[in-house]
């Protein structure tokens, strides 16, 4: 049995993602063979090319004459062909410029010059609004793929957007490019990660276009939306005919393993655990659910995959230190539910062991936890850790705000080359990080802060507003708290709160004043629902209030134009080239200008 496992389009092209490396190594250390791809960077790289660029302007100028042909035009005619002419205008100069700018985020000299940076930038975005214009309604962007019509809510609706050439520019591209370099008869069975809402429709394009060309081939799909949505697709027979032969649920290294097994022996599938398939008698979903002990885990392999394609000047490697959240209490969260609440964490040797091969083997000191957040007790271990190895790295992580974290701690992970940190703040009102159940205060999330600012790290803080039941007055509250603590958080993320399928806030709505939950039948696969709460802002006021929090930062934080432009992976580079002072401007304009367009 040999498998090949899929990392989909689209998701953000600076560093590989950890699904497919996972199972990768643990399949092997079962004996099997399993290779990896990464269609993601493989798409971004044709996608971002003169030649198959310039298969998207002559798509965009058939739609601009045919649409310029009907005898009358329509408010959205009009608005349509204005953006076909504007691209089409535009697209020369894109065009012979779309090989620099993937060279500029790939070379240091240059990344490094934020004038070449945000012009390599702006040209890679001005290629994908291209397909966008040129497959409309569709949005193509460095984050996130919307069919337009909420197709990635649907099974019914993606299977119509699977197949629609006028929308769907993945289709193409399978055929002509990504598909036929594979030699898919060499394989037996073929998995599909889908971990995102935009890899949907580009995810579920590949799985039926996979098993109508090679119906010898196993597919199989996984990840966190089918988890959380596995109780709708039971009623709907019709997705395993489209899509695939069974879909893996919760964690999938020992279902995915035994399948495999259950497969070369010709055994039932209704043996596998955390699995769904179709059989006789409809959808079988197993009654048996496996976690493994996650120190029990063989570290990731990123073999197959292309690191000189990454759009990063050096690999940025994505690592756990642990699995599932050790809080796992917030009431807007479902990765307890995707995890069965389940907490598992990296024996510490064996986490520094893993870094120090990893730097060794791809000539690399940069690193980002892809934990939900990191314990402190873990950060302690690990930071003393890679000091006393002398490891030279610099990473990333996840934090949640604790009364414990001090300022050794905070001055041990600096130490360690914990240069950027990510706080779920949330809220600085503390009824809603009560409702929330976040287990921290507004005076803990001041002091963590500070305390870790002041060991020379950058704090970025995640907020949102329209929380149920949360006021004008208290979201203002959180407004004050970004502006009042200027010296100790150095970016945020603001955003609007979503109802996730399955979250506390779903399974009790009556604890948020939710009097009702929209459940349209047919967006049976939509991870967000609205929602009506009866006490609170609603959520237009909400969106109004996360408006009016950006237009705050663009008055109160001057280094928006920098932190708004990086994606997360390419700051922590700049970070650790220019420093957290400069960054954050503690230096005069003229002389942060000067040292961040030096090159090297």
């Amino acid at each position: 049995m040999k498998t090949l496992l899929i990392f989909p389009a689209q998701w953000y092209p600076t560093q590989p993602y950890l699904s497919t490396p996972y199972l990768t190594a643990y399949l092997r250390s079962k004996g099997w063979q399993a290779a990896q791809r990464d269609f993601n960077i493989a798409s971004y790289e044709r996608f971002l090319s003169p030649g198959r660029l310039k298969k998207v302007v002559e798509k965009m100028q058939g739609r601009l004459e045919a649409v310029r042909s009907k005898s009358s035009f329509t408010i959205k005619d009009k608005s349509l062909i204005d953006v076909l002419a504007t691209g089409i205008k535009f697209s020369g100069a894109i065009l012979s410029q779309v090989e620099e700018a993937k060279a500029v985020m790939r070379t240091p000299e240059r990344f490094f010059d934020f004038d070449a940076y945000r012009q390599a930038d702006m040209i890679i975005k001005s290629a994908l609004k291209l397909v966008s214009d040129a497959y409309s309604p569709t949005v193509f962007s460095l984050s996130t793929f919307e069919s337009g019509t909420r197709a990635e809510e649907s099974t019914q609706r993606a299977a119509q957007a699977t197949r629609d050439r006028n929308t769907n520019p993945f289709i193409e591209l399978y055929e002509e490019e990504l598909l036929p370099g594979e030699a898919w008869e060499d394989y037996d069975v073929a998995g599909i990660s889908i971990i995102g809402i935009s890899q949907i429709i580009p995810g579920l394009t590949l799985a039926r276009m996979l098993k109508e060309a090679h119906p010898h081939l196993h597919v199989t799909l996984g990840g966190p939306i089918f988890s959380v949505n596995s109780g709708q697709l039971l009623e709907r027979p019709e997705f395993f005919d489209e899509f695939c032969d069974s879909v893996v649920t919760f964690e999938g290294e020992e279902p995915l393993h035994r399948l495999l097994s259950a497969l070369k022996d010709g055994a039932p599938l209704t043996g596998v655990p955390n699995l769904m398939h179709r059989n006789e008698q409809g959808v079988h979903q197993s009654p048996e659910r496996v976690e493994l002990r996650f120190e029990e885990l063989p570290p990731p392999v990123f073999d197959d995959l292309p690191m000189d394609l990454y759009l990063s000047p050096y690999p940025i490697l994505p690592v756990l230190q642990s699995r599932g959240c050790y809080w796992g209490k917030c009431t807007f969260c479902t990765h307890s539910f995707v995890y069965g609440h389940r907490y598992g964490k990296q024996r510490t040797a064996l986490m520094v062991d893993e870094l120090t091969a990893l730097a060794e083997k791809y000539n690399t000191r940069y690193f980002t936890y892809s934990d939900e957040a990191v314990s402190p007790h873990s950060l302690n271990d690990v930071s003393e850790e890679i000091v006393k190895r002398g490891l030279d790295i610099r990473s990333l992580a996840l934090l949640k705000f604790e009364k414990v974290m001090d300022e050794a701690l905070f001055g041990k992970m600096r130490d360690a080359g914990f240069i950027f940190l990510m706080f779920g703040l949330e809220s600085a009102n503390d009824r809603v990080l009560s409702l929330i159940d976040k287990g921290t205060t507004k005076a803990v999330e001041h002091e963590v802060l500070k305390k870790s600012s002041d060991a020379g790290i950058w704090n970025h803080a995640f907020l949102f507003f329209g929380f149920p039941t949360e006021t004008h007055e208290e979201a203002q509250e959180t407004m004050d708290f970004l502006k009042d603590n200027l010296g100790s958080i150095h970016s945020f993320g603001p955003g609007v709160f979503l109802l996730n399928r399955d979250s506390s806030c779903y399974q009790y709505p009556d604890k948020f004043s939710i009097s009702k939950i929209v459940q349209d039948p047919e967006a049976n696969i939509a991870m967000n629902l609205d929602f009506v709460a009866d006490e609170g802002m609603t959520r237009e006021e909400a969106v109004e209030m996360n408006s009016r929090c950006i237009r705050m930062a663009e008055d109160y934080f001057p280094t928006l134009n920098l932190w708004g432009t990086l994606p997360r992976e390419h700051f922590l580079l700049y970070l650790d080239r220019f420093g957290k002072e400069e960054l954050s401007g503690k230096k005069n304009a003229a002389g942060r200008e000067k040292t961040l367009c030096r090159a090297g």
